[in-house]
């Protein structure tokens, strides 16, 4: 199954792509494209063209951006206004270290967001998240 990888305002893109790759690829996913966006609008439009792709769409970075830049707020506007949407669609992924990722997931497709550090992707796609990821997807 193919996925599209999104960096928004990220940092360590090589190492988080390098570390994706090889846990996605363990559960049987590849990337379709690797793109990046710099603005909320930009990433807008890319999620919107991934989901169109593929049924994932992983989103790395941003999560510690400043005020409206920062991916928990974008996401949090996004579906606000998206009436299909709500918490109860989103899964938080936190670490003890208080770094959060998210699942966010609508009827057959599926948004990650997550930080911009291999080792926190590494720590929150454990089994269980992606036994969860294949299971929903596959």
């Amino acid at each position: 199954m193919k996925y599209d990888l999104i960096f928004y305002i990220a940092k360590k893109t090589g190492y988080c792509e390098k570390r994706l790759k090889r846990i996605m690829m363990a559960i049987g996913f590849e990337p379709n494209r690797i793109v990046s966006a710099t603005s909320p609008t930009m990433l807008g439009e890319e999620v919107t063209h991934s989901l169109r792709l593929c049924r994932l769409a992983v989103i790395i970075g941003g999560l510690h951006s400043p005020d409206d830049d920062n991916l928990a707020t974008v996401l949090s506007r996004v579906f606000s206004v998206a009436s299909g949407i709500s918490l109860k669609n989103m899964r938080k992924l936190p670490l003890d270290s208080g770094v959060e990722g998210y699942i966010i997931r609508y009827k057959t497709q599926m948004i990650l967001a997550l930080p911009d550090d291999p080792d926190d992707i590494e720590q929150m796609l454990t089994g269980d998240v992606l036994d969860y990821i294949s299971q929903k997807l596959q």
